[in-house]
């Protein structure tokens, strides 16, 4: 009989860590790795979570198996020929990590050393949670620049080893002044890694220096790439693949992030809550949107915003979990974000003294789309944004509110979209900026820029970057588009009236 969910997928890890245990004599005693090194989320003036994951090994499997003939843009049936070959374990894949259980503690405190750090009690990690455990720290101080390394232990014995020390800026308080940088990006798929290492725009992300990342949906894409994911093991090891890329860890070893999930990193294309699987059957949204919870650290409300000192407030959106089916008639009871989400976007954006404020969505709010995306057509998708006419009526409402509300210093910064791009909506004059794709080959072929909206298009990928610059009296935020390589493209810098 076929099992799914979470409770076969704890079987399926239990049964490995016993394999594992079974293969030496050391194997409770010698302590665990973290291939992928740590990753530090939903940070604050006070607050920070940090996410690792215990390995059996020190490194990512580089020789193992690659999927023949794999290759961007792959239709669902070519795909469907390409299962995990027949004995093969997943562990046996390129990019693999397997987990370990073990022990875990985090050291961090102010000293690059960690001379005086703090030391967390120690937890156990297994297979009930893919090895990974979330520490989430509290008390600590505003605009400073703490260090971190994770401890880790076997079960059994005295044995003990310590990762890589990393490093995060806790954000400035609400009444502070601090220039601020973050950047953006969107739509990286493993296959369209441009480096042996990873990606060459991470590379170039870390030389920015930003004080934090926003992932905005599709980190990892479950349903276009070998192997589809059709257990929640797959699923795992997808994130595996991705994350233990030494561009990657590298970079997340500096620089803290916020994650944001779309379709591709839910379920699958276009996808909703309630949608029946196709490219991932048989799973279920239910039983795979939670890996996303797990792999990287994010608290438990999806809709979320972070104060950065005086000059900036981002809001994180969720466009999934909460949203109509894409071929519902288009009307006012329609939603894309759902009424809670919506009532509390625009209650706590009105709310906000800061001097910029930057909602960042997963889809776009703006565009224009992709000629040809327009409507719905089943089973495919398309028809699945705020800009397309499935969703027109909230589109226009969002837009609306932010012209009828006159707000000030106010902008939107959207993923999804496999090409960069500054609009402005000629109705409302609402600003949209698109970060695009990770690397060049995820793009999509050009289309003709539309004059009434397009300030700025481009079919190649980078990442945007965002920095408050200037001094309160006279502030300004600037806007760029940057390619693989870091350099900039196009920049539009936003005058701010201080508050």
């Amino acid at each position: 009989m076929r099992k799914t969910g979470t409770a076969a997928a704890t079987i399926g890890l239990v049964a490995a860590a016993l394999a594992l245990q079974s293969c030496g004599s050391t194997a409770d005693t010698d302590p665990p790795y973290n291939a992928a090194g740590e990753r530090v989320g939903e940070v604050t003036d006070h607050a920070a979570m940090v996410h690792t994951r215990l390995t059996a090994q020190p490194t990512r499997n580089r020789a193992g198996y690659v999927f023949p003939g794999a290759r961007h843009g792959m239709r669902p049936e070519e795909l469907k020929q390409m299962p995990l070959p027949q004995g093969m374990t997943v562990a046996q894949l390129e990019g693999a990590c397997p987990g370990k259980p073990g022990r875990a503690r985090l050291h961090y405190g102010t000293d690059a050393d960690l001379a005086n750090a703090t030391v967390t009690d120690w937890v156990q990690v297994g297979p009930e949670t893919d090895f990974t455990h979330q520490f989430h720290l509290d008390k600590l101080q505003p605009d400073t620049v703490y260090y971190y390394a994770v401890e880790m232990a076997a079960r059994a014995g005295n044995a003990r080893r310590r990762g890589t020390i990393g490093r995060f800026r806790t954000a400035p308080k609400s009444d502070q002044w601090r220039n601020v940088r973050f950047i953006t990006s969107s739509n990286q798929d493993y296959i369209c890694h441009d480096i042996p290492e990873g990606y060459r725009a991470y590379r170039a992300m870390k030389e920015w220096g930003p004080d934090f990342l926003v992932a905005n949906g599709d980190s990892v894409y479950y349903d276009t790439e070998p192997p589809l994911v059709t257990t929640l093991e797959l699923a795992r090891y997808h994130w595996q693949r991705m994350f233990s890329l030494p561009t990657l860890v590298d970079f997340f070893h500096s620089t803290s992030g916020y994650w944001q999930k779309d379709d591709h990193d839910s379920f699958e294309d276009d996808d909703w809550s309630t949608r029946k699987a196709g490219r991932v059957a048989p799973l279920t949204y239910q039983e795979l949107t939670p890996i996303f919870r797990e792999q990287v650290p994010v608290g438990p409300v999806p809709y979320r915003k972070f104060r950065w000192g005086k000059g900036l407030e981002i809001w994180i959106m969720e466009s999934r979990d909460f949203r109509s089916p894409n071929p519902d008639p288009d009307g006012p009871n329609k939603t894309l974000w759902g009424r809670e989400q919506k009532e509390w976007m625009k209650r706590t954006v009105l709310a906000s003294d800061a001097v910029f404020r930057v909602l960042i969505s997963p889809t776009p709010v703006v565009g224009p789309d992709q000629p040809g995306r327009d409507y719905f057509r089943w089973p495919g998708g398309n028809g699945d944004n705020h800009v397309n006419a499935s969703f027109g009526t909230e589109g226009r409402e969002i837009r609306e509110w932010v012209r009828d509300q006159k707000l000030k210093d106010f902008y939107e910064i959207c993923g999804d979209r496999h090409w960069q791009y500054h609009s402005v909506d000629p109705a409302t004059r609402m600003h949209e900026f698109s970060c695009g794709a990770v690397s060049d080959t995820h793009t999509v072929e050009p289309f003709p820029a539309d004059p009434r909206y397009h300030r700025f298009l481009r079919f190649k990928g980078g990442f945007l970057s965002v920095s408050l610059e200037g001094p309160p009296e006279t502030p300004s935020l600037a806007f760029r588009f940057h390619d693989v390589a870091g350099n900039v493209v196009y920049e539009y810098l936003a005058r701010g009236q201080s508050k």
